[in-house]
């Protein structure tokens, strides 16, 4: 028997029917089946998801196991995953998302002695429907979030720094988030190395959302603790102090409303958020419709805006 080189941890919470499709997708990998393992972790109170892995079991030539425990959100899953995996390195996937066959294999070949996390590109799922409300990932590149739901860590590296962090609603179906920047960064600081797998591919699932998800993404309220713990990443946001460009627009027509009363001049300030908003080229409201984006995304940028103050005020930092 080899050693096993990976392992993949899949936290999940429900959704049998989109396990099923990730824990396949695990099961027919390039490298040698018994060079790697699965672990899924549930901390769903029913016992589907451990009954499909159950019977997930003879078909796979990996080893597959499932763990349960308690809902804290992701983080605590994949940290006891990781604390019963045999690999050196953890591959760690959400279970909303399919990884392509050579995914592990390419992820594992970016390791060397000073790289501690390697991070894999997630695209959309081929052939989903598309629109304004859909929502899904699309990482092409390596950015400082580190997204857990596709990233590889030395497992020695990852322990030491105790994982990730626990959820704050811990049975939400959409959770805030940020535990796995957090440790990233914690990771970087110490001074080991990251690295983007370009060839370590999974596909995530294109969402549809409500109109109020799609409106107010509570997520954005957690964004400024960010640069107030790592203060390095302040770099990677707009001008350091706007979660982007489409926000300080926002921010500078804000101003000239207020500031209208003393002079009309300052609507002049509205422009360059109308012509940002206005002119992006997307799959959603193509052509002469780009004009509806304004009325579309203001009352979505007017709340996103609210959420990254909440979180300015919460968190004793700028970030708007």
């Amino acid at each position: 028997m080899n050693e096993i080189i990976v392992s993949v941890v899949i936290p999940s919470y429900y959704r049998p029917e989109l396990l099923e499709k990730a824990v396949r997708s695990c099961m027919s990998q390039t490298l040698p089946a018994d060079s790697y393992e699965i672990i899924v972790v549930d901390s769903s109170a029913n016992d589907l998801n451990v009954k499909l892995v159950d019977s997930l079991q003879a078909e796979s030539a990996c080893r597959l196991i499932c763990l349960t425990k308690s809902p804290e959100g992701p983080g605590p899953s994949r940290n006891l995953g990781a604390e019963n995996a045999r690999g050196r390195y953890l591959a760690f996937l959400d279970s909303d998302c399919q990884a392509y066959a050579g995914w592990l294999e390419a992820g594992v070949a970016e390791f060397d002695d000073e790289t501690g996390i390697v991070q894999g590109r997630t695209i959309p799922e081929p052939g989903a429907p598309y629109s304004v409300f859909n929502r899904s990932f699309k990482i092409e590149e390596e950015n400082f979030i580190y997204e857990a739901l596709n990233v590889f860590y030395r497992r020695d590296v990852f322990l030491e720094h105790r994982g990730f962090a626990a959820e704050k609603d811990p049975t939400a179906m959409t959770v805030l988030g940020g535990e796995d920047v957090d440790l990233a960064w914690r990771v970087k600081r110490s001074g080991w190395l990251s690295r983007f797998a370009d060839g370590a591919v999974v596909t995530h699932i294109v969402e549809r959302l409500s109109v109020w998800r799609w409106l107010y993404d509570k997520r954005m309220s957690v964004v400024p603790k960010i640069p107030r713990d790592f203060p390095e990443t302040r770099r990677f946001f707009f001008a350091r102090y706007f979660f982007d460009d489409v926000q300080a627009y926002l921010v500078l027509a804000l101003l000239g409303a207020m500031l209208s009363f003393y002079s009309p001049l300052t609507w002049l300030a509205v422009i360059p958020y109308c012509l940002r908003r206005g002119t992006e080229k997307t799959r959603a409201l193509p052509g002469p419709l780009r004009l509806f984006r304004i009325a579309v995304y203001l009352p979505r940028d007017l709340l996103t805006f609210a959420a990254l103050l909440r979180g300015c005020v919460r968190y004793r930092t700028v970030l708007l």
